[in-house]
């Protein structure tokens, strides 16, 4: 099978896996789960296979290639989500680790993955 099919299909399925169990946890969260959870699903999707790219052209690159794409989601985090740093309603440490747990689960996900494929090689 293809590396990227699987690629999404796992992720895929971990995304949906993780959801719902965030889903049935907490019951009004201050930041929606379902945008949550699409944007860490294709951030990790897209993170494996521009280092699965990145590793074809590059292998000695490949840990500044990752650095660099989780500060660039880190970035894009604050953008799509913004209710992470304003004061108006400021969010309690209940709702702000509803969000960093799954984003800190998604980049294990990622690290996993890339360390699985790059003992295989």
């Amino acid at each position: 099978m293809n590396f990227y099919l699987k690629t999404f299909l796992v992720v895929l399925l971990l995304t949906a896996v993780f959801y719902g169990a965030h889903y049935l946890i907490v019951e009004d969260p201050a930041i929606s789960l379902i945008k949550t959870y699409s944007f860490l699903g294709a951030a990790t999707f897209i993170t494996v296979s521009a280092l699965k790219y990145v590793f074809g052209l590059v292998p000695d690159k490949l840990g500044f290639s990752f650095l660099a794409l989780v500060f660039v989601k880190f970035g894009v985090v604050f953008l799509l989500f913004p209710e992470l740093l304003s004061d108006d309603p400021k969010l309690s440490k209940v709702e702000l680790l509803g969000f960093l747990a799954p984003y800190f689960i998604f980049l294990f996900m990622e690290a996993a993955i890339v360390i699985k494929w790059l003992n295989k090689n």
